[in-house]
């Protein structure tokens, strides 16, 4: 290897002498490989390139006959290079793209989980500027890795292992709420939101609520203390408890809306892709711009690199004047979407209403959403003393 480097030539060696010539050279530092003969007073052998001039001056008074039969090593590649500068340019810029693919992620792989849900881990790396084509470094891996175990409720802890290309993520979830208490203290499961009771199930304790109760967030649901033969005993309440929770939202309506158009200034935008991922794109003049789906490309044909300009259609934006039932709609949609953003991912929609109110002479948009989900926390009992 070392030798491929520094670059070397295979020499013959002709005449009577050649033992003495091989012992020359390695008594003043010369290093000589691959030492054979080939016919009688006739050795080949390999030494440095830069060893070669200092041969003539060796075999001073030896009736000897050098022969260069071979060369090679990187400094003769790069020689040989020099007169085909196409090759040498696209073997730059091959080594150039290889060098920079290797420092991104081009592939986020995520263990396998039960309960914490994938598309979240995801969508919360985007939202922090990590995805296939970007380059990371250690800190921001670390610090993301402790967001996300921070957000994610089901996930005990995450860790972001970049290997390469290849982005890790490594997900420890967490115990179910009943797992975590091991010690079976006294406790009771108690409402954490207000609402009516439309299921209950009782696996340890006593019920202090029937389906069609109202109950009231800090209620009682499931008690710990169980009279059994005049005797108050406390123990670890376990059950569930679901209620119909009620969700309101709402929204003053305008009379007036701010509306996109597009003006028909139009630019064009070239986007430079490495194996169809964007690597980057030229400016646009607009502030606000929309770009067509289609595009034309421009392909390298040897390299993975592409250039594909698409149209950026200039966006405006003007104030319109709503109709009643225009402000209506938009104002009921906008408290929908409010109201929606409330109710827990698990929860079960039983109902949903609108309407528009008068109130001192202003009109809004009332939206009332029904949800079906689980009420019960467990809170142990306070320790006597």
């Amino acid at each position: 290897m070392w030798q491929f480097w520094k670059g070397y030539v295979i020499i013959q060696i002709e005449g009577l002498c050649t033992a003495r010539f091989l012992k020359r050279l390695s008594d003043t530092g010369i290093r000589v490989s691959d030492v054979r003969q080939t016919d009688e007073g006739t050795v080949r052998c390999t030494i440095p390139a830069k060893s070669f001039f200092r041969l003539r001056k060796l075999r001073k008074g030896l009736p000897l006959r050098i022969h260069i039969i071979g060369r090679g090593g990187l400094p003769f590649r790069l020689r040989s290079l020099r007169k085909r500068p196409v090759l040498w340019a696209g073997t730059m810029l091959l080594f150039s793209a290889i060098l920079f693919a290797s420092s991104r992620i081009w592939i986020i792989r995520i263990g396998e989980t039960k309960n914490v849900d994938q598309n979240e881990i995801l969508a919360l790396l985007e939202e922090r500027g990590i995805r296939p084509g970007v380059f990371l470094e250690g800190p921001i891996l670390i610090t993301t890795a402790n967001d996300l175990s921070a957000q994610i409720h089901d996930a005990a802890w995450i860790g972001l292992d970049r290997e390469g290309i290849l982005l890790k993520v490594k997900v420890v979830e967490a115990l179910p709420e009943s797992s975590k208490k091991t010690d079976r203290a006294p406790s009771d499961i108690v409402a954490i939101k207000d609402g009516i009771v439309t299921s209950i199930r009782v696996m340890r304790g006593q019920a202090r609520v029937k389906v069609g109760s109202r109950v009231q967030a800090g209620d009682v649901l499931i008690s710990g203390t169980v009279l059994y033969k005049d005797q108050s005993i406390d123990m670890a309440a376990d059950g569930s408890v679901y209620a119909a929770v009620e969700y309101r939202a709402e929204t003053e309506l305008s009379d007036r809306v701010t509306e996109a158009y597009e003006t028909g200034s139009t630019e064009a935008v070239r986007i430079l892709t490495f194996w169809g991922f964007e690597i980057t794109r030229t400016g646009c003049a607009f502030e606000h711009y929309r770009l067509d789906h289609a595009d034309t490309v421009t392909e390298n044909g040897v390299l993975p690199f592409a250039i594909r300009t698409r149209t950026a259609q200039k966006i405006g934006f003007r104030e319109r004047l709503l109709t009643e039932e225009e402000a209506a709609e938009l104002a009921l949609t906008e408290a929908r979407e409010q109201v929606y953003a409330m109710i827990p991912k698990d929860a079960a929609i039983i109902n949903t209403y609108g309407t528009i109110q008068n109130r001192n002479g202003k009109r809004f948009a009332v939206v009332i959403v029904t949800a079906e989900e689980l009420i019960g926390k467990t809170e142990e009992k306070p320790h006597d003393g």
